[in-house]
């Protein structure tokens, strides 16, 4: 009987988050999602608010199960800090409400198995470290921080398992 509970657990932990998949705006191209969230994190005048209006509608129908929200903006950006489950969240949106890109801290386990078996392929004897899936106009990718000893890599690949860079830091 708990066998069946921690399956129905799981089955509905899974699908609460496959139900908060929000749809990415399309306003926007990869080179200027990344122009406007260069320039959020360059501002360092960042105003930390609770927002309210479309903006706080918008993101309440992306991401309904949110808890421990917090935002910040440079009045172009709003960048929120969320929790669903035991997943952490940055979320990126303009002040029109339309949704930039969102990243989710992901554990190991989580990763689809094609992602995994990628990054141990390119550093065999490496230990995940800090694992982040990106959605960001039509892409989708994992930034995953690999580590041995006191050597660190990190590792972008697509959601096809595909490396598209890496960098020894």
């Amino acid at each position: 009987m708990k066998k069946y509970f921690l399956i129905l657990l799981a089955a509905m932990f899974t699908n609460t988050l496959i139900a908060q998949t929000p749809a990415i705006s399309t306003k926007y191209t990869d080179a200027e999602i990344d122009e406007l969230i260069l320039r959020f994190n360059r501002s360092r005048n960042w105003d930390v608010r609770t927002v309210d209006g479309a903006l706080a509608q918008r993101f309440r129908a992306d991401f309904p199960d949110a808890r421990n929200v917090e935002w910040e903006t440079n009045n172009e950006v709003f960048e929120v800090e969320f929790y669903i489950g035991h997943s952490e969240f940055d979320a990126y949106y303009d002040k029109d409400g339309n949704l930039l890109m969102y990243v989710q801290d992901l554990l190991r386990r989580e990763l689809p198995e094609i992602i995994r078996n990628a990054a141990q392929a390119r550093l065999p004897g490496y230990r995940f470290d800090d694992i982040d899936k990106v959605v960001k106009g039509t892409r989708t990718y994992f930034v995953i921080e690999m580590e041995r000893g006191d050597r660190e890599y990190q590792l972008v690949i697509s959601n096809d398992g595909t490396i598209l860079s890496e960098r020894r830091d």
